[in-house]
């Protein structure tokens, strides 16, 4: 998946350790990654690909099904980030059953603020119904444009309607992000440029709240 490409440079075999195993077929165990910078400890990862939908169109896989198989494969890990589709279906919900928290990332654009409350809703149906241990961290801005009037506005109105949601810190938009994205590399890492530097803060900010 995207998290996935913005981590790792290289060619992974998506057929080694599928995601889609977390939910039918033989469980995979995830794919240690060679990182091209030092790090305490190790990642591992499982691949998305365009397979997973059929986890949407398949009446017989429960969204129940993640949970019970995380475990298996994520035996010892410190910490499992699951970065399911932003859409609603059963991949979202199959996230948020197995989850201990949940944080939103968002941007100020409409069309995405106007899907947080459908969101919220599914949240708070799955914490009901299937996982009362789940813990909200809140919304996080990203992608914001400092000079845009539109996007403060956003900001302002999500403010007025959810003080206790929004984070106090944000990602914004800027080239120095791109571009470590594009080199999968963190963005704090060497940061030199002013622009860089701040960037990496707010990651990083964002990262250990």
């Amino acid at each position: 998946g995207t998290l996935t490409r913005n981590l790792f440079d290289g060619e992974i075999d998506r057929d080694a350790s599928p995601t889609l195993s977390l939910f039918s077929g033989t469980l995979r165990q995830p794919t240690m990654l060679e990182l091209p910078f030092k790090l305490k400890g190790s990642v591992r990862v499982m691949t998305g690909d365009r397979r997973l939908v059929q986890i949407d169109e398949t009446p017989k896989i429960g969204a129940e099904a993640l949970r019970d198989r995380l475990g298996q494969c994520a035996a010892g890990a410190d910490l499992v980030v699951l970065d399911p589709p932003p859409t609603l279906g059963k991949r979202l919900r199959a996230a948020l059953i197995a989850a201990d928290f949940v944080v939103m990332p968002f941007v100020p654009a409409r069309e995405s603020v106007d899907g947080l409350g459908d969101l919220m809703d599914t949240i708070e149906e799955v914490k009901r119904e299937q996982n009362p241990g789940l813990q909200v961290i809140g919304l996080l801005a990203n992608k914001v444009n400092s000079r845009s009037g539109f996007d403060r506005r956003i900001l302002d109105d999500l403010q007025e309607a959810a003080p206790d949601m929004l984070l106090p810190m944000m990602i914004h938009e800027r080239t120095s992000v791109s571009g470590a994205m594009a080199t999968s590399r963190p963005v704090w890492l060497g940061a030199t440029g002013a622009s860089r530097q701040m960037a990496g803060a707010e990651v990083r900010k964002a990262c250990t709240h």
